[in-house]
């Protein structure tokens, strides 16, 4: 298999200070943060590590992140907020998550609570939400029960009506911001059906209400998951949030949000643990050499900067999704759920191997950050709704698309979907509220026919999208024949469907956006490594593509010393703070 083509010398990209303005916020951010590895910065790792061995909230990390306005992007601009766009956010939490994922965790609860009340609250609610967000309050949404675990339906929170309003009583169980919360969405089941309601617990009038005790966890100890128990507590007509009977289908609405938004949790870890592991095989000096000599360590770093590449291109995509194709959410949003945080996670056991004993230290490389990040990430596979969960979302809509008489048509153009960085209409949550299925049309997979063809000067790319588009083409015949059914076979499929997807993804980043990003998103060898590694997860091994690996680790060496984030994006970060160490030496040509 021919290898892919080696691109002429190219000059710097655009940044995202002047050539991509959805990332704009975060490249703000990023200067007003510092670099995480300067100890003497509000977020540094090293304050980080800190708190976490005290089990105590990073209280200095949340200043600065207020004090940089992060908390403004939770709240639309039509509620006097700064959000105007979900990919902007995605690159926000992204930034914030290279620190410390406590704290995006803890906003992301409060977005969690405020979203129902953006997309169908009244104006008094909507205003009184924004007024709390914007004042630096937490939010809480009480969706989780310790019994009910997924299954909404057996939420036991009761709201019985009332002479002007409703009597709640139950109990909310791991929920985020449960026990220093201002305010809480609160799912119950009612009459007619299950409803969401709006819980403002600085309203004196709000009583009845108990605060559960912090819940010790592995990771994200810096994280308040807690709970309140409601006991007689009294609302009124105006807590009811949208119409009654539609909680359930709020509450699946919003997740298609917050799900994609957790991979900005994902990324922002794995981007942090792979620098760590580059500086410290840089300067680690073995058999007389820096260890990035050693093939069996640069091949380690190719592949987990390959993972997080595909894992970036997924999460990007559907970010972009709610912006340009919120229609498609339903089905891109499992997707990528169950994509981006378990790509994540395999990058950073990489780095692990890379950084070998040295992982498992609570000193040293990156203030001993290492096992603080692989402790944090491991929870974003489960956060908002399990890899289970998400496997039987994905099901459902693609035996829902395999019933249709006729297959739906593709809708949305590729450069618009895949314009990375771009400026683009959206939609504000209320504008456009959450669909319940995709149509049946999936523009991301089904236009990998279109994507081979334009390989045509790169045959190696070319062989592997042929591969993984005859992977689809069992999918779908899979599925047609399947139908509704819940086995084993039907998981497997939507599990495959998930990875071409995700190849789908870099194919479409690279054919679309290659020429926008810069140097190393015009180099194919990203996306011969990255479109191998999920190969090799279908069962499909393509071989391993030397060159390429070794064009991609330079391109990271590159970026460090460059001061720029590890990713396809051009996003220059704050001066870099160097560790004392041995001198690292440039990558060999």
């Amino acid at each position: 298999m021919t290898g892919p083509t080696a691109p002429p010398q190219a000059a710097p990209g655009p940044t995202a200070e002047d050539g991509l303005p959805a990332f704009a916020p975060a490249a703000r951010l990023e200067q007003d943060l510092g670099c995480p590895f300067d100890p003497d910065t509000g977020m540094s790792l090293a304050r980080g590590v800190r708190a976490d061995d005290r089990e105590a909230e990073p209280t200095e990390a949340y200043e600065a992140a207020w004090s940089a306005g992060l908390h403004t992007h939770l709240v639309p601009a039509e509620e006097g907020g700064s959000l105007t766009s979900f990919e902007s956010l995605l690159a926000l939490v992204r930034a914030a998550s290279r620190r410390d994922a406590a704290v995006s965790v803890g906003l992301g609860s409060t977005l969690l609570a405020t979203l129902p009340v953006w997309i169908w609250g009244e104006e008094a609610q909507r205003r009184r939400v924004a007024e709390l967000t914007l004042g630096r309050a937490w939010g809480t949404a009480g969706i989780s029960e310790e019994a009910a675990g997924s299954d909404l339906l057996a939420t036991g929170t009761r709201a019985v009506p009332v002479d002007g309003g409703y009597l709640l009583n139950g109990e909310k169980w791991l929920v985020g911001n449960g026990r220093r919360s201002s305010f809480a969405t609160v799912l119950a089941a009612s009459e007619p059906s299950f409803g969401l309601f709006l819980l403002d617990f600085e309203d004196p009038a709000v009583t009845g209400v108990r605060r559960l005790a912090k819940v010790p966890t592995h990771g994200l100890r810096g994280h308040d998951l807690s709970g309140f128990a409601l006991s007689g507590c009294r609302v009124g007509e105006e807590a009811v949030i949208g119409r009654r009977g539609r909680g359930i289908e709020m509450v699946s609405g919003i997740l298609q949000y917050t799900r994609t938004l957790v991979g900005g949790s994902a990324l922002g870890s794995a981007d942090t643990a792979l620098r760590i592991a580059l500086r410290h095989a840089r300067g680690r000096i073995l058999y007389g050499a820096p260890a990035t000599q050693l093939a069996p360590v640069r091949g380690l770093l190719a592949r987990a900067f390959a993972d997080l590449l595909v894992a970036e291109c997924t999460a990007l995509a559907a970010a972009r999704g709610l912006d340009v194709a919120r229609q498609r959410m339903p089905l891109w949003s499992a997707v990528a759920k169950y994509v981006v945080p378990q790509f994540a996670v395999d990058s950073v056991a990489a780095c692990g191997e890379v950084l070998s004993a040295r992982a498992y230290l609570r000193e040293g490389a990156g203030a001993g950050a290492f096992q603080k990040i692989v402790r944090d990430l491991a929870i974003t596979p489960v956060f908002e709704g399990t890899q289970l969960v998400q496997l039987d979302t994905v099901r459902a809509q693609l035996a829902s698309a395999a019933r249709r008489r006729s297959p739906a048509r593709a809708e949305l153009p590729l450069p618009l979907l895949f314009g990375f960085g771009a400026q683009a209409a959206s939609p504000g949550p209320r504008a456009q509220r959450p669909a319940l299925t995709h149509g049946g049309a999936d523009e991301v997979t089904g236009c990998l026919d279109e994507a081979v063809d334009a390989l045509a000067d790169e045959p190696g790319l070319a062989a592997l999208a042929r591969t993984l588009r005859t992977v689809r083409d069992q999918v779908r015949a899979e599925f047609a024949a399947l139908g509704t059914d819940r086995g084993a076979p039907a998981y497997e499929a939507a599990r495959r469907h998930c990875l071409v997807h995700a190849g789908a993804c870099c194919l479409h980043t690279w054919l679309q956006r290659r020429r926008a990003l810069g140097p190393l998103a015009a180099d194919p060898a990203w996306l011969s490594v990255a479109l191998r590694r999920v190969l090799e997860r279908l069962g499909l091994p393509a071989g391993a593509d030397l060159e390429a690996e070794d064009r991609l680790v330079r391109h990271l060496a590159e970026l460090d010393d460059d001061d720029r984030a590890l990713s396809l994006i051009p996003l220059r970060l704050a001066p870099q703070h160097r560790e004392p160490g041995p001198v690292r030496t440039k990558e060999r040509p």
